[in-house]
């Protein structure tokens, strides 16, 4: 395989996780009892030999460095290759003349980091967005991309819901796309999305960068797909395993509450291709003499006294005597105290939730709670 680097897009565009992004962005928000959603990416990337890859930030984004730290986790801690950060600002106007201020979307983000560009020579770049769940063989995508010839790779799936932010997209027999629709599924003949995984030369995206900046281009979607499907040919890698885009709470909740599933796990989690993450050796969880747990992930570090149905508890958590929790998602950190009833809630890390407090969300419209509070 030809030299490859990785860009991925870790700020928030269309996302909507309430509460649970108010400190930090989709891409660092904990996932599956031990994750981050943008280990998933990253982990691909490794995983197919890309060592070379740019996060780019906008916002909200401490968590997301304080999580990634030097990358040794994901095995990207290296002398000539790595992970490079690339916030606002970046870079002078000399550098990177395109964009220099705040980004207004993703082709300002990637147009502002041009120089980090121009200097890595790759042959092609992946670009992908930091808030898929999905473990995808990039190296096979590439591979698919150089056969094909065509201009612009794009990894897609099969339609789950409608979604005015869903980019769909309608493929001929040869896996070409001949319509891109951001919101709009033409009647349904756009039976596919995209998981927002894009397979390009980096000359090819350096051009259509410079290209979309001079018409003031800023949504990648409508105006770079576009413009990409109009002068010249673009192609679909048809992904058919489990595939998450998590742009809302109940994407977020139905995805966790998925790993519940032995199967889906063992599409996600494969031997063969490790979703990595940051290290934190911790304790074995305590099971109380009372405590009753039925299907559920737990991490490590915990302390379990009550009743746990169909949950995921992640690191130090603790579940008091008398406490009932289903259907939930407790984060790090998360107290459940004595008598108190959860069902469809998720709390954010360090959350207390009191003696005797009742919340009952709905699975399409869970209760979150916000970083640090006290119920």
């Amino acid at each position: 395989m030809k030299s490859v680097l990785g860009i991925i897009i870790a700020f928030d565009n269309d996302n909507d996780l309430r509460e649970l992004t108010e400190h930090r962005t989709v891409a660092a928000v904990q996932w599956g009892g031990r994750y981050r959603i943008v280990d998933f990416m990253l982990s691909n990337m490794v995983n197919s030999g890309i060592y070379r890859v740019g996060i780019l930030m906008k916002d909200k984004y401490q968590s997301l460095i304080d999580h990634i730290g030097n990358a040794k986790d994901w095995d990207l801690s290296r002398k000539n290759s790595g992970v490079t950060i690339l916030p606002p600002y970046s870079y002078s106007k000399k550098a990177s003349p395109l964009v220099t201020g705040e980004y207004r979307g993703k082709i300002d983000a990637l147009a502002g980091a041009v120089d980090f560009l121009q200097k890595n020579k790759a042959d092609y770049v992946v670009i992908a967005d930091g808030d898929i769940v999905a473990n995808i063989p990039l190296d096979e995508v590439i591979e698919r991309h150089e056969k094909s010839g065509a201009d612009l790779t794009m990894v897609c799936t099969k339609k789950q819901k409608d979604s005015p932010f869903t980019t769909y997209v309608e493929l001929n027999r040869r896996k070409e796309a001949v319509d891109i629709r951001v919101g709009d599924s033409n009647d349904g003949k756009c039976k596919h999305v995209s998981l927002g995984v894009y397979v390009m030369s980096r000359q090819y995206l350096i051009h259509m960068l410079s290209d979309c900046v001079t018409h003031n281009c800023i949504h990648f979607e409508r105006e770079f797909l576009s413009r990409a499907l109009i002068d010249g040919t673009v192609a679909g890698y048809l992904f058919n395993e489990y595939a998450v885009k998590i742009e809302d709470t109940g994407d977020y909740f139905h995805s966790n509450m998925d790993m519940l599933d032995k199967d889906v796990r063992d599409e996600v989690f494969k031997r063969t291709r490790p979703i990595l993450t940051r290290i934190k050796d911790e304790a074995p969880t305590y099971y109380g003499d009372e405590a009753k747990v039925e299907d559920c992930l737990v991490a490590d570090g915990c302390r379990i006294e009550g009743h746990v149905a169909n949950s995921i508890l992640f690191r130090d958590v603790e579940i008091a005597k008398g406490a009932v929790v289903k259907d939930c998602i407790i984060m790090e950190g998360g107290r459940v105290l004595s008598e108190a009833s959860l069902k469809h809630v998720v709390t954010d890390r360090n959350v207390v939730i009191r003696n005797g407090r009742t919340m009952m969300g709905h699975e399409n419209y869970p209760i979150t709670i916000a970083k640090n509070s006290t119920i």
